[in-house]
């Protein structure tokens, strides 16, 4: 009878081995058999089984529901017309964008390189096109999450600034619903000590998975904020860090700390999207709590080709920490990131971009309080006496104290996860 070692079946299916490892683990797809050095072989069987989940899958269909599926006395009729149901909704939300779109078009005299629309234009063609609040933040949640690159584009087309059109996805997803006032935003965020939940201890942990690292290696922080960060690694590293970020601010806070504590850091304004550096320039890249900002399947892509081969990419992204999470949390995740993904699916999709995961970790829940969330809440007491009043503050202190409360009642169920990749 024929066998399969993992990296066979693998390859017969164009599935990465942590794919199958991981179905394995879910109970999905277990091997019939080991071998004598206690190999996994998967007989002809388990390669029908594994044909059936990838037609599955590839019709939109959950891996939690294949398992339904897989199983005999489970019938195919609901599952498979539920799906249906959501191809078909989904199709009409294709025809309304494509109907906007068209829309947009017809508005430029130069082409789609000039369509002169603003956010006027932007809300008489909503509504020309049918479309109502609740579709429009669905068109948005499904523009964000399918290419957040293009969302971003498009929010500076309407007249913001790339920093503005940055928060905008971050705090609502929904243009429309956007009556935070910036200023009010960067007014609590520069004064803390980190911009997003991290730790010096993950840090080092990082740094230590980095084993065949130069004497002095070229390294870039992307989207490195006040910086903590970039001064533990100028510090580690015994090199120049040369640390981007959109916000002027941010910088020079950053050159002042690095100056006072003698370590080497240039600092330079500048865009995660349209980085300019040379290919395989780097031998180590570092986003903490940034690559969201570029989407992680494009910053996965994009960064690689900076990477010397070899080269390593660390990075924290929010992931799922169980399977089935409260509702309560999916829907406010839903709304405010929406790509979110299990560290499990991270990995695979890391592999399947062309990076070795060298090692992932959780951050601990310290890391979103004692430079984040503690900081934030005593610096939102101050700054709401200060600003009374004012509905644009008061908006920006309510999402933040949203954020701060889910994350209170579901810690358990989602956080940052510390990625450690090697390219291959």
């Amino acid at each position: 009878m024929d066998s399969f070692r993992i990296t066979e079946l693998g390859r017969r299916f164009g599935l990465s081995r942590s794919t199958l490892l991981y179905y394995d683990r879910i109970g999905l797809l277990c091997p019939s058999g080991r071998s004598e050095a206690d190999y996994r072989l998967y007989s002809q069987a388990d390669c029908d089984r594994l044909a059936r989940i990838c037609a599955f899958r590839e019709a939109g269909i959950s891996l939690e529901e294949i398992a339904r599926l897989l199983d005999a006395d489970t019938p195919h009729g609901p599952i498979l017309e539920r799906r249906l149901h959501e191809l078909g909704q989904a199709m009409l939300a294709l025809k309304a964008q494509q109907r906007l779109i068209a829309g947009m078009l017809r508005t430029s005299a130069s082409g789609p390189e000039a369509t002169g629309l603003d956010p006027e234009l932007w809300l008489d063609l909503q509504h020309a096109c049918g479309l109502d609040a609740a579709a429009l933040k669905h068109w948005h949640t499904e523009f964000e999450r399918r290419s957040p690159a293009a969302h971003h584009a498009f929010l500076v087309s309407l007249g913001l600034s790339e920093k503005e059109a940055v928060q905008v996805r971050m705090l609502t997803r929904n243009i429309e619903d956007n009556t935070m006032s910036m200023h009010y935003f960067f007014e609590l965020f520069e004064s803390l000590p980190r911009q997003g939940p991290g730790c010096e201890e993950a840090t080092l942990e990082a740094l230590h998975q980095l084993k065949h690292l130069p004497a002095h290696p070229t390294v870039l922080d992307i989207g490195c904020g006040n910086g903590l960060q970039t001064l533990t690694l100028a510090r580690e590293l015994k090199s120049t860090i040369l640390a981007i970020d959109n916000h002027p601010p941010l910088l020079r806070h950053l050159d002042q700390a690095a100056r006072e504590a003698g370590l080497s850091v240039e600092t330079q304004e500048m865009s995660m999207i349209d980085i300019p550096f040379a290919a395989e320039y780097f031998d180590l890249l570092w986003a903490e709590g940034s690559i969201f900002i570029i989407g992680l399947a494009r910053g996965l892509q994009d960064f690689h080709k900076f990477l010397k081969p070899g080269g390593y990419l660390a990075f924290t992204e929010m992931c799922w920490f169980e399977a089935d999470p409260p509702a309560e949390i999916r829907t406010y995740l839903d709304r405010v990131y929406p790509d979110i993904r299990s560290i499990e699916t991270v990995c695979e999709l890391a592999e399947a971009r062309g990076y070795t995961v060298v090692d992932n970790f959780k951050l601990p829940a310290s890391a979103w309080w004692d430079d984040f969330y503690t900081p934030m809440l005593a610096q939102m007491q101050m700054l709401k006496q200060k600003n009374a009043g004012i509905s644009e503050a008061e908006a920006v202190y309510a999402a933040c104290e949203e954020e701060i409360t889910m994350y209170r009642r579901h810690l358990a169920s989602y956080g940052y996860g510390f990625f450690v990749l090697q390219k291959r």
